[in-house]
């Protein structure tokens, strides 16, 4: 599997689980039992805010679909988080020890991580964990690792000594090494709540953690509208996307961070150094899966805006709008026409 070929791929940061809220119920239209109405969900997982939306004609049909959504993108934690036991973290225990036998979904999804960190020469890697297991971004008080610290974690980190087996279902880490599902694992599940919503006849909804979002078919008839906002003026609405069957994900270092002696620092982090990126505040991609836009929005948070957007322009079907360390807004040329668009009232944030 190629970068190109995930762009058609319909099936992943990954946190403690956490105690999901119950259903919470939106009506929109219920004149008639014909006529379409909304139900909504919202709840935490993954480390962050899951919120499912389903629109149809049958209530009691969207509650069960969007029930199913939940437990799939639960599923999905469970199997690639590292911050609790997990398969996942069963093949970290086992680097060293030679191909290890793991799920079709984590071989999928390692593939797809590879191809990225391949076509972004390494600025997204899966090995980066072997640095990022160095850096708590919710000690107090904060503490950044040294130096000689980092270089002994840098010398475990590089993508091209993980080996997959596709046909064997087999990952292989190499001693001292580790891999983090963090950059793509969110996305990931995004795809599958998705595509479990479409199993139960779902033809209109939207799934969004918190950033990776993926839009199924019309809101009563109009587009779903995605406003992304500015990384640090959050009232600055930069572009309002109307978007539909595809996936906006925004990444960047507001979302983990801390702040010593005027400097952030924050969890998106730099596999070439360790350190936190320093390319953009954030990266917003629309791309056709939630998987490969997550991947690439992490990536393009380590590269300069120049680099990322002629990235960017180099795929089918995916478009970036990047926001530099000065706070300049720059997209690629999909997204330049929508940059002055003022959002609507219900238009979904991120």
């Amino acid at each position: 599997m190629n970068v190109l070929a995930a762009l058609a791929l319909v099936p992943l940061f990954v946190a403690p689980a956490q105690t999901l809220r119950p259903l919470q119920i939106e009506t929109q239209v219920a004149h008639q039992a014909a006529e379409p109405v909304a139900r909504e969900w919202v709840g935490g997982v993954m480390g962050t805010t899951l919120e499912i939306r389903a629109i149809g004609p049958d209530a009691e049909a969207l509650e069960r679909a969007i029930a199913a959504a939940v437990a799939e993108i639960q599923r999905v934690e469970d199997l690639m988080t590292n911050w609790r036991p997990s398969p996942l973290e069963e093949l970290n225990a086992a680097a060293g020890a030679g191909p290890q036998v793991v799920s079709r979904e984590i071989v999928d999804v390692m593939q797809l991580a590879l191809e990225v960190s391949a076509l972004t020469g390494g600025v997204f890697d899966v090995t980066y964990a072997a640095a990022g297991k160095l850096w708590d971004f919710k000690a107090s008080p904060p503490r950044i690792p040294t130096k000689a610290q980092i270089a002994a974690a840098l010398a475990n980190v590089g993508y091209q000594r993980v080996r997959v087996d596709a046909a064997l279902s087999t990952v292989e880490i190499p001693l001292h090494g580790r891999v983090g599902l963090g950059g793509i694992a969110k996305g990931y599940g995004v795809d599958r709540a998705m595509a479990v919503l479409m199993e139960h006849g779902i033809g209109h909804g939207m799934v969004n953690a918190d950033g990776d979002l993926k839009a199924l078919g019309r809101k009563f008839g109009a587009p779903w509208e995605i406003a992304i906002v500015h990384p640090r003026q959050r009232e600055r609405v930069i572009a309002v996307i109307p978007v539909a069957n595809t996936c906006v994900v925004t990444s960047g270092d507001y979302e983990r961070f801390f702040e010593l002696d005027g400097r952030r620092y924050h969890h998106i982090l730099d596999p070439r150094t360790g350190m936190p990126s320093t390319g953009c505040m954030s990266a917003t991609v629309v791309a056709p899966d939630a998987a490969l836009a997550d991947a690439l929005a992490t990536a393009l948070c380590v590269l300069s805006p120049k680099a990322g957007l002629a990235l960017a322009e180099r795929l089918p079907r995916v478009e970036a709008l990047l926001v530099d360390m000065a706070g300049e807004v720059h997209a690629s040329r999909g997204l330049r026409a929508r940059l002055e668009h003022v959002p609507t009232a219900d238009a979904a944030p991120q």
